[in-house]
C-alpha cells in the first residue's frame, strides 16, 4: 500500500510539474547592434574598452521597464543575449574595431598593453513606461576616458539618448533600446577620438619641445 501511494504522489507530481512547464513559453533571446561610429584619420593609439558597472536592476540578463511609482521589472518572455555590461561592452568594442581608427581596441579582458582606456558607467538601459501609452527607450553612459601613462583623466561626460517605441511589443521596444544606445555609442565615439587626437598631438608638440 506504502508503494502503491508514493507511486500515486510521485505521478500525480510528475504530471503537475510537467504541465507548468508545459506552459511556460521559452523567453525570446535579443541583442543590441554594434552601431556605426563614423570613420577619419588612424590614431596611433591602443584603447580598452571596459563597462565598469550598471545601475542597481540593469545588471542581468532581463530587459528592463520602469513603471510608475518608481517600480522596476523586466519585460515578460524576453532577454538579452548576455548581461547588459558585457553585451554593450562587445558592441563598443566591435564598434571600435570596425571603425578603423585605432590600432588596435580590446575589452577588459584584453591581453596587450592600451595607451589609453574607455570606463563606461551603464546609468540607464530601460524602457519608460510612465510618459504615456507608448515606451521610451532610455540610455545614459557615463564615459571616464584616460591616459594610461601617468592614469590621468583627459575627458569625462555624460552620453544620454531617447528613442520612442512605435508599439507597445517586444520587437518595438528592443528595437527603440537598439537605435538610443546606437546615438549614445556614436557620441562616446566622436568624443574619444577627438580627445585621444588632441592627447596625442600634445603629446608629440611636447616631444617636440624637448628635442
Amino acid at each position: 500500500m506504502r508503494n502503491m501511494i508514493v507511486a500515486a504522489v510521485a505521478a500525480l507530481a510528475t504530471g503537475c510539474f510537467g504541465g507548468l512547464k508545459n506552459e511556460v513559453p521559452a523567453p525570446r533571446i535579443y541583442r543590441v547592434d554594434a552601431p556605426e561610429v563614423g570613420t577619419g584619420n588612424a590614431l596611433g593609439a591602443d584603447l580598452s574598452v571596459v563597462v565598469e558597472r550598471t545601475a542597481p536592476g540593469l545588471d542581468g540578463e532581463g530587459i528592463a521597464g520602469r513603471w510608475p511609482g518608481n517600480r522596476l521589472d523586466y519585460i515578460a518572455n524576453a532577454r538579452w543575449a548576455d548581461d547588459v555590461s558585457r553585451m554593450l561592452q562587445s558592441a563598443l568594442v566591435e564598434s571600435f574595431q570596425e571603425s578603423g581608427r585605432l590600432r588596435s581596441v580590446q575589452g577588459d579582458a584584453g591581453r596587450f598593453p592600451a595607451t589609453h582606456t574607455l570606463v563606461i558607467e551603464v546609468r540607464r538601459f530601460e524602457a519608460d513606461y510612465t510618459a504615456g501609452a507608448l515606451p521610451v527607450a532610455e540610455v545614459e553612459l557615463a564615459v571616464t576616458l584616460g591616459r594610461n601613462s601617468d592614469r590621468q583623466v583627459l575627458a569625462s561626460f555624460i552620453a544620454a539618448s531617447r528613442e520612442n517605441a512605435s508599439e507597445n511589443r517586444q520587437t518595438s521596444v528592443v528595437a527603440a533600446l537598439d537605435a538610443a544606445f546606437a546615438k549614445a555609442a556614436s557620441e562616446v565615439a566622436a568624443r574619444s577620438f577627438d580627445t585621444i587626437s588632441a592627447d596625442l598631438a600634445a603629446g608629440e608638440q611636447a616631444r617636440s619641445a624637448g628635442r
